[in-house]
């Protein structure tokens, strides 16, 4: 009866759900470019020699209770300056069966506001010089708080860049990381995020290349670089339930320049290109899920 109990209880709890690994596949929600984004099983590229093919493609599927996530990113045609290369997932409180694409997309920088979805971005980019991780939770849509970790490469030192200021910034607790000398951005390098529950609630985002990696998120460390906010980690257990959708795209509109107060991009250099030949782009391969 004792042995029932128990077996009963962590039923209960959920410790028993068998977590499985997933190949995510993936269409194509819009294109911007002229030319529509490569789709092969779990991987995506935004482009091949000289052509751009900047747009947004979203999973084929809502994954639930998420525990880990890798994939490969390719930087390496990436250089032009404020055009964004962007792996995140979405969830819709409201609508969480219901595949965000088209009419139907929403996200926590503005998009489909009234549906107060929730965003996880593990990559954001300027280039390949300076990437953003960061946790959107709780309700307020694009005024939702949000929990925000830059890090920079060595691709950045060029005058379009402080790039003097970035190197002696970065510390483990104000959300500031360097990649220098671990992340060549010339190369493809992996990505793994995790994502604990329970009690405390955490992700954390780590890059890798070559036997070496550096950290680049961890929701459990400080309090995330300047303009991060107090978020409810307990939304993400909430939402994670509900379901995210991965999604992937290249665009132009914003691009992360730092904190605030010092930022790395000194607004010396023009926009990078979207379109067009003299325009770059990403790849994406191997993206592996570990959900319920």
């Amino acid at each position: 009866m004792i042995r029932i109990t128990i077996l009963a209880a962590l039923f209960a709890v959920g410790s028993f759900v068998q977590a499985a690994t997933y190949t995510p596949s993936f269409e194509l929600d819009y294109q911007k470019c002229g030319t529509n984004p490569t789709i092969s099983g779990n991987a995506v590229t935004f482009g091949s020699g000289s052509t751009c093919a900047a747009g947004r493609v979203v999973a084929t599927r809502a994954y639930k209770n998420i525990t880990k996530i890798t994939a490969t990113f390719d930087l390496s045609k990436m250089s032009q300056n404020f055009v964004n290369a962007s792996f995140y997932m979405v969830s819709n409180p409201t609508n969480p069966t219901t595949q965000p694409k088209g009419s139907n997309y929403c996200d926590a920088g503005g998009s489909g506001t009234q549906w107060n979805c929730r965003e996880i971005d593990m990559l954001e980019t300027n280039g390949n010089k300076i990437t953003q991780t960061t946790l959107h939770l709780g309700d307020g849509g694009s005024g939702a708080p949000q929990r925000i970790e830059y890090s920079f490469a060595a691709t950045a030192n060029n005058s379009c860049f402080n790039y003097s200021t970035m190197t002696a910034s970065p510390t483990a607790t104000n959300g500031l990381h360097s990649m220098v000398g671990i992340i060549d951005m010339t190369k493809p390098f992996d990505m793994t995020t995790t994502f604990t529950y329970g009690t405390t609630p955490r992700m954390v985002t780590v890059y890798s290349q070559s036997g070496k990696s550096v950290t680049v998120y961890d929701s459990s460390v400080g309090t995330g670089a300047e303009g991060s906010g107090t978020v409810n980690m307990s939304d993400l257990t909430t939402s994670m339930a509900n379901g995210y959708w991965l999604t992937m795209s290249l665009w132009q509109g914003y691009s992360p320049k730092g904190p605030g107060s010092a930022p790395w991009w000194n607004d010396s250099c023009p926009w990078g290109s979207e379109c067009g030949s003299s325009a770059g782009y990403w790849g994406i391969s191997n993206i592996v899920v570990t959900a319920d």
